[in-house]
């Protein structure tokens, strides 16, 4: 299993200074920025032509993919029309500034004819998790009639092992598809708002140069980390992946995702190593963003694992109502206080 990493400032120095047994480990770094993809995520204070100089360092330095990231879940409605050349030409710039892969979510795009054609055919398409895609089924259908062979899975899946094995069976004898999994974003499981918080994401105006409002989080504070905060054992029922329960995945994925954009290196470091290095040891709020009055403050992956974490979530399929496991696991861990 390989890794697929976010780009953050300084990345170069921390790869300079691990070995090239864990440098090997990892597949890709995934970026955008604000010249090639105006609806991007991106690190305002970060000088454009600086960070493609690190990325292209970091590959020509230790072998690591570069992978430009277009999936915001709202696009303008003239790249269907008179911007369609512009994005072309943008995803190859891209490529000839050295990257080999692209995530995309843009489903009319993507069964476009001539998109298709005119970007770079040996440039690897993954299908965004924004896409959502859960099923078998909806596998099948997008590799037969969109020619998908790349798949970002819904994060709902880390907690179906029934329909992952499904989907690996399938592809035994289809070596180009590939299967990726999101490791630890924190959302809430099957979230009710995500809609709406990709949607803000997308397009709620934080300069008047760009559509982003990460670094204001509005989405989140009204969300999820009002939720955690009032209802912290939530946070164990959210579909993320333990650096202890990677194992668990490793015969059916081909590469886990780790998410972190915009983080400082120092803290991004931690958690490559914890999921590289399948370390138990590490707090569980080094893996995901702590909420104030959590009873998980200060507990580790290790005191998750010895009470049978992973091994019972890996195919609970989110079934919360039906289940009271992180409840009484919650209330054990806060209780052994």
């Amino acid at each position: 299993m390989k890794y697929s990493l976010p780009y953050t400032v300084g990345l170069s120095e921390y790869f300079d200074k691990k070995s090239v047994e864990f440098n090997n480990n990892i597949s890709d770094l995934y970026f955008s920025d604000e010249k090639f993809n105006p609806s991007a995520r991106y690190i305002p204070e970060v000088d454009s032509d600086d960070m493609w100089t690190e990325l292209q360092r970091i590959k020509q330095d230790h072998g690591i993919e570069l992978q430009y990231v277009m999936n915001s879940s709202v696009w303008k409605n003239n790249i269907y029309t008179t911007g369609k050349q512009q994005l072309i030409d943008n995803i190859n710039t891209v490529y000839d500034l050295g990257c080999t892969m692209l995530t995309i979510n843009n489903m009319l795009l993507l069964r476009d004819a001539e998109f298709r054609e005119k970007i770079p055919q040996d440039l690897k398409i993954k299908l965004s998790i924004n896409n959502k895609v859960s099923t078998l089924e909806e596998v099948v259908f997008l590799y037969e009639y969109n020619a998908i062979e790349n798949f970002i899975l819904d994060r709902s899946l880390n907690r179906d092992m029934d329909e992952l094995n499904r989907i690996d069976k399938w592809r035994q004898n289809k070596p180009r598809v590939t299967l990726t999994l999101l490791a630890q974003e924190g959302c809430l499981t099957k979230c009710p708002w995500k809609n709406t918080c990709d949607n803000m994401i997308a397009t709620f105006h934080q300069y008047d140069e760009h559509e982003v409002n990460d670094l204001k989080s509005l989405h989140s504070s009204h969300f999820c980390s009002i939720h955690y905060s009032n209802h912290p054992a939530d946070m164990l029922k959210s579909p993320w992946i333990t650096p202890g329960g990677v194992n668990l995945y490793e015969d059916v994925v081909d590469c886990m995702k780790i998410s972190g954009r915009m983080q400082p290196v120092d803290l991004l470091g931690k958690v490559f190593e914890a999921y590289i290095n399948r370390d138990h040891s590490v707090d569980v709020f080094d893996i995901l963003t702590g909420h104030a009055g959590s009873g998980l403050a200060g507990k580790t992956i290790t005191d998750l694992e010895t009470q049978g974490y992973s091994a019972k979530v890996n195919n609970c399929k989110n079934r919360c109502v039906d289940c009271n496991f992180c409840d009484t696991l919650y209330s054990k861990l806060v209780n052994e206080d």
